[in-house]
């Protein structure tokens, strides 16, 4: 259904827009410096340099590839690339062997050439201002390489104005503002700070109520009352779920792999676990230590609990996420997630490229190619599982997954103790035979009138084995519910055939509609079934369930199914929770036969052994099932609860040799595995107090766990001012480092030095408390102060470098959802659960806009929502929201018309729009004036001034003029255009 919205929506939606749109930027993006760096300069020197640089022996086409100028300016045919326009680039046509042939003696994959394209898409950014030079940069400025040195830690000094500071934060702050003879605005009005709190901390706005109650507060006890409130925010479970999104950000979060080259795009079904672990982490204020040392090599931390221990495996999926290229004639594919790995450490931790050393030298940083594939290594030595990568071997080769338990089971034993020969003790039959079974065979031999059909041996030690054979018998007047308990032990391989095997059937034998209960062990069919139980009714029902556990090959398992008319249960090695629970019609009518170890037809045969069989004409219950394993003596089973992305140690460790031009054409000496060194040279003083140890890696080991507690350090120079940075970044709106992703020469200079190593070794002191550090910023009067200023101010302080004034911030695509669906009143804060896509292992983008269908509507906070790459929740896609390909600690932040055509048409927004205005109409006693007033209590948290108040019912008077002399169109009603035009505000989208 079609919504005509009044012109005046449109004007007030559309006018700010038109008026705000960014004209672009002279100074190259950090982002798109390191695209080119990491992505686009590899190919160039790898596939072209060699005729087309300035040190080739002959130009070909009198064209350099070498420098942005020789790019630009071209060869005999003209310029090589037009900025945002790959249609009209030659380069690109050469790339394609259409005009011309580049490389001629081979093209480049198309994994490649995807990535030129894309460059010249995103602007052909080119930080090479001019012609490459072979070899490292030699010297370095100590002013360049200022975060290399150890953290300075000053005491906080003294000020002029002793009464303003409240604390180390301000007196750094103002000590600054003095020496420029600059001073602070004041501070923010405490409806202001409020809703600035509520933001900052939990990501969505303070209810009127709210307000009132802090407002009431401080006016008696500013301090007392900013406090209390902020020690709440930080507790309540709104706060993981908001800063936790800040760190998704960073991980390059994402659901789906993103277009691999080939313009495929695989799901990942279970990284939402990886989204839930950090919530909860940043709930559980893990120290960032742990935090990073869990992400890093979790699975080889100690765990007192399976609940720890599954916490820790999936939070590896930190270095299993990313986006990966296409496997497809791609020999460093296995490289190309070490690059991926390389990259996320470096830069998601020190701020630092070190990627940008794949091939050469860094040309910027003191990073030498030695030191990449020094930790190159390590992620060598560990291998990533990241799943079936929708089993499409073109895209990725098909990995495990980390198995999630619910027991410990870290030494194996209880596996061994499975896969020994099966010797029940009597007291397994004494516990059968009360139960009155129907039948009950052992298995030893072939039972009285059973038939077997092909090969099957019997013994005292193997009981029945099977190999493409099966058994048929039948018990007369089985009841309807009924209960079958068996013990078998599968020999092939779970990913050998589509079904690994049937194990049994209650059902007329030959009968090609298979009507019965089938059970069964799932193969390739089904990758979520592969090695899992399942129960299936045949052919016209077609109704299945299957199990999480997977069966490992080769061992022994009891399995107990129980039938209670259309409820089916299955236990499996004792474990009371049913390994499948659910209804399933019966289709066997009064068919008392039954076959053992195949189906009714002999599909799928079993191939392995069976053992101690029983058919009971009743459910059997809880209870009694876990008497009969109990008494068999045999161990447990242990319950998988489902599977997680990560890594985990290769089996067998080992160096990484240079890859000469970053290929694996050209390998050079293997280097030991160890993490940065030569950058330390190059500041240190003092070699007699390093400024970071050299790592020792053991032989046996990757040295994941090693780099950690390299990393987290206290004294690394930059992994405690990176973080601080952040945090300061999404608290002011600027990090005091402005460039929160580069620490390196290339980035920027921090604002405020000696602020920032005070911060982080306080950050230290406090145990890597990432709520202490929150909380010590926003209760300073720096954070606290107003965004207005006056003249003066601007004078001194033009860009807000000194922090004289706070930054006036946009909310981010997933506060101004959830802000929306709150004042609708439709936010549901519970936490969402999975995902729409964990049971969806496929390409999602062939046909082309598949993705899209598998968004689901959600009422619950946006972190919940379905992050795929290349395929973002239609709700969020038009402010900014990061691809999830690369980490970004500090997003765009652009005005579109896009954003307001957002606002404007999105059924998201008409919809919540309608839901607000349903229940401001619900008061039938309610004035128009009552339900405007209430309008602007729900979005702007504030009563509207008499001159709004005004407006508004004029407004509203007018848009149902319009109503009724166009009674024949489908229009929004009166109040429902009103409250999306709020819901567009300026005053709803901004921060203060």
């Amino acid at each position: 259904m079609t919504h005509r919205i009044p012109l005046i929506l449109v004007s007030l939606l559309i006018g700010q827009a038109i008026s705000s749109i960014s004209l672009g930027q002279d100074q190259i993006p950090n982002q798109e410096r390191l695209y080119f760096e990491q992505k686009v300069r590899p190919i160039l020197v790898a596939q072209c340099y060699e005729c087309h640089s300035e040190k080739s022996k002959e130009i070909g086409g009198k064209l350099l590839l070498d420098s942005r100028a020789g790019i630009l300016k071209g060869g005999e045919s003209g310029p090589a690339v037009v900025p945002g326009e790959p249609e009209k680039s030659l380069l690109l046509d050469a790339l394609h062997y259409e005009t011309f042939e580049m490389p001629p003696d081979k093209p480049l994959s198309e994994a490649d050439i995807n990535v030129v394209a894309q460059w010249i898409q995103r602007g052909a950014w080119d930080p090479r201002t001019k012609a490459t030079k072979s070899g490292p940069r030699e010297s370095w400025e100590p002013e360049e390489l200022w975060s290399f040195y150890p953290r300075h830690v000053a005491a906080p000094p003294s000020v002029e104005r002793k009464n303003w500071p409240q604390g180390p934060i301000d007196q750094f702050v103002l000590h600054q503002m003095e020496l420029a003879g600059a001073k602070p605005t004041n501070n923010a009005k405490l409806r202001t700070l409020v809703r600035r709190l509520y933001y900052d901390l939990i990501g969505l706005p303070p209810s009127v109520e709210e307000i009132e109650s802090f407002v009431q507060a401080a006016t008696k006890d500013r301090r007392q009352a900013t406090e209390t409130l902020v020690d709440d925010l930080l507790s309540r479970p709104q706060f993981g779920e908001h800063w936790g999104r800040h760190w998704l950000d960073v991980a390059r979060y994402g659901e789906s792999n993103g277009n691999d080259g080939l313009s495929r795009n695989a799901t990942f079904p279970h990284a939402w676990r990886y989204r839930d672990y950090v919530i909860d982490a940043i709930n559980r204020d893990i120290p960032y230590d742990r935090f990073l040392t869990e992400q890093i090599a979790g699975d080889l931390l100690s765990a007192a609990s399976a609940e720890e221990r599954n916490r820790l495996l999936v939070a590896t999926g930190f270095l299993a996420i990313g986006s990966k290229p296409a496997a497809a004639m791609n020999k460093d594919f296995p490289m190309d997630i070490v690059d991926d790995q390389i990259n996320t450490v470096s830069t998601a931790v020190m701020g630092l490229s070190v990627a940008c050393a794949r091939c050469h030298d860094h040309k910027h940083d003191p990073i030498p190619t030695r030191d990449y594939y020094a930790m190159a290594g390590i992620f060598k030595s560990s291998e990533t599982l990241y799943g079936a990568a929708a089993n499409e071997k073109l895209t990725a080769p098909p990995t495990e997954l980390h198995v999630l338990r619910s027991q410990l089971t870290g030494d194996g034993s209880k596996q061994k103790q499975m896969q020994a020969p099966l010797a029940l003790p009597p007291a397994y039959l004494d516990q059968v035979n009360p139960l009155k079974p129907d039948l009950h065979v052992p298995l030893d031999q072939l039972p009285q009138d059973w038939k077997a059909v092909n090969s099957v041996t019997f013994s005292d030690n193997e009981f029945a084995k099977l190999k493409e054979s099966y058994l048929q018998g039948n018990v007369e007047d089985l009841a309807a519910d009924y209960t079958v308990s068996f013990w078998f032990k599968n020999e092939l391989e779970n990913n050998k055939r589509p079904i690994t095997a049937y194990l049994f059937t209650r059902g007329e034998p030959g009968n090609k509609e298979i009507p019965g209960d089938h059970i069964g062990i799932g193969g390739t069919h089904d990758p979520k079934r592969t090695g899992r139980l399942f129960v299936f009714n045949g052919n016209k029902k077609k109704t299945s369930l299957a199990g999480s556990t997977v069966i490992a090959p080769g061992t022994w398992n009891h399995v107990v199914m129980t039938r209670t008319g259309n409820q089916v249960r299955v236990y499996l090695n004792g474990v009371m929770k049913p390994e499948i629970e659910g209804k399933i019609d019966p289709t066997y009518g009064k068919e008392s036969r039954f076959t053992l170890g195949g189906r009714s037809e002999g599909f799928a045969p079993l191939m392995g052994n069976l053992a101690h069989f029983s058919l009971f004409s009743k459910p059997l219950s809880e209870s009694d099932v876990k008497k009969l394993h109990d008494a068999s003596g045999r161990p447990k089973g242990v319950r998988q609860l489902g599977l997680a992305m990560g890594v985990r140690e290769a089996k067998k460790p080992i160096d990484c040799k240079v890859h000469v031009n970053g290929t694996s054409a050209k390998l050079g000496a293997a280097v030991p595995r160890g993490a940065l060194s030569a950058c330390w040279k190059q500041v240190q003083s003092d070699e007699s107090s390093p400024i970071m140890p050299d790592m020792n890696v053991p032989d046996a080991a990757s040295g994941r766990l090693q780099l950690a507690a390299w990393l987290t350090d206290p004294r690394h120079p930059q992994t405690w001012r990176v973080m601080v940075n952040r945090v300061w970044l999404k608290l002011m709106g600027e990090g005091l480092v402005s460039t929160p992703d580069d620490f390196g020469v290339y980035g920027a200079r921090p604002t405020h030095p000696e602020l920032l190593d005070w911060l982080a070794q306080d950050f230290i002191d406090n145990g890597g408390s990432i709520k202490s550090l929150i909380r010590s910023i926003v209760l300073s009067r720096t954070y606290q102060l107003s965004g207005d200023f006056d003249a003066e101010i601007a004078e001194h302080d033009p860009e807000n470098r000194l922090l004289t004034r706070h930054r006036q911030r946009r909310l981010s695509a997933e506060q101004l959802r959830d802000s929306i669906l709150l004042a609708s009143g439709m936010l549901d804060l519970k936490p969402g659960q999975g995902s729409p896509i964990q049971e969806v292992d496929a390409l999602i983008n062939l046909p082309e806009y598949e993705a899209s269908t598998l968004h689901r509507p959600s009422d619950h906070r946006s972190i919940y929502l379905c992050y795929m790459r290349n395929a973002p929740p239609a709700e969020l896609a038009a402010f900014d929201l990061p691809d999830g390909l690369k980490v970004t600690g500090k997003r765009s932040q652009t005005v579109l018309p896009a954003q307001s055509l957002f606002l404007l048409n999105s059924p998201f927004v008409i919809q919540q729009a309608e839901h607000l205005a349903s229940q401001l109409d619900a008061n039938s006693k309610a004035s128009t004036e009552e339900k405007i007033t209430q309008a602007f209590r729900r979005t702007l948290q504030r009563n509207p001034t008499e001159p709004e108040l005004i407006q508004a019912v004029e407004l509203l008077k007018r848009l149902q003029s319009e109503l009724s002399v166009n009674s024949s169109t489908q229009q929004m009603r009166p109040l429902a255009v009103f409250c999306q035009a709020l819901f567009a505000a300026n005053e709803f989208r901004y921060v203060d």
